[in-house]
């Protein structure tokens, strides 16, 4: 596989140019089959690389500090989404995105939602995923508090790992991430533990990376309620979302 080498400039040039997309996963209720959210990964149809994907586009973000810059984009490309669908009678009931910690650490952290007014998007269909170790940060958590504020949604991997948030931020949704999800059998008592800490938030569970109906039978048996993965469909432009939000046969 060849390397593919990417410079700064072309991501900032990308990045104002409007040339980046984003692509969407569906997440689904397991027992009725009906759309539970989305999640937004971001796209770069580059004119010598191709189609780049967040492996590729990430790291340079990382690089070149444009975290603040990408966050806006992507939360105003969510927001914006999320208006056409929900005009054109998608329903979309929750879209989600990640978000790094440098732009949670900004004092002005709460301009990463200015979209919410621009567009009007009801703050109860937007969840952003914390970055790792969010709780353990008094400035994240105060970030995300304040967010929280506005109704945004908040969700979290970490309820996975061995550290255990404190309790500070209430989260909407608790992910179960690969490879928890792929290797259920040795991670059961983790997962129903995330499943019974989801129940006393009000919280739902998502398992990520699910590929196949045993996986997810699996899950299901665990008490996991809503799965994303390629089971259901790999990323889609948005006007493909309507071919995804089927239960497979």
């Amino acid at each position: 596989m060849a390397i593919v080498r990417l410079r700064v400039a072309e991501l900032q040039q990308a990045l104002e140019s409007g040339a980046l997309s984003l692509h969407y996963q569906p997440q689904v209720h397991v027992r009725t089959g009906k759309l539970a959210g989305v999640e937004a990964f971001v796209r770069w149809p580059h004119p010598t690389h191709g189609m780049l994907g967040p492996s590729d586009i990430i790291p340079l973000v990382d690089q070149a500090g444009l975290h603040v810059a990408f966050d806006r984009w992507v939360v105003g490309a969510i927001c914006r989404q999320a208006k056409a669908w929900r005009a054109t009678g998608v329903d979309v009931p929750i879209v989600a995105a990640n978000v790094w910690a440098q732009t949670l650490r900004r004092p002005d952290a709460l301009r990463l939602m200015d979209a919410l007014a621009e567009t009007g998007v009801d703050p109860k269909t937007v969840e952003l995923e914390c970055p790792r170790g969010s709780t353990a940060d008094p400035a994240l958590t105060k970030a995300l508090a304040n967010l929280r504020s506005l109704g945004v949604r908040l969700a979290s991997e970490e309820y996975a790992s061995a550290a255990r948030p404190s309790g500070k931020i209430r989260f909407d949704t608790l992910k179960i991430p690969f490879p928890m999800s792929r290797d259920h059998a040795e991670n059961a008592g983790a997962i129903r533990g995330i499943v019974a800490e989801a129940k006393k938030l009000g919280a739902r569970v998502v398992a990520d990376s699910v590929e196949s109906v045993a996986q997810e039978s699996a899950l299901t048996a665990l008490g996991v309620e809503i799965v994303q993965g390629y089971l259901y469909g790999p990323e889609v432009a948005p006007a493909e979302l309507r071919t995804l939000i089927t239960r497979p046969e």
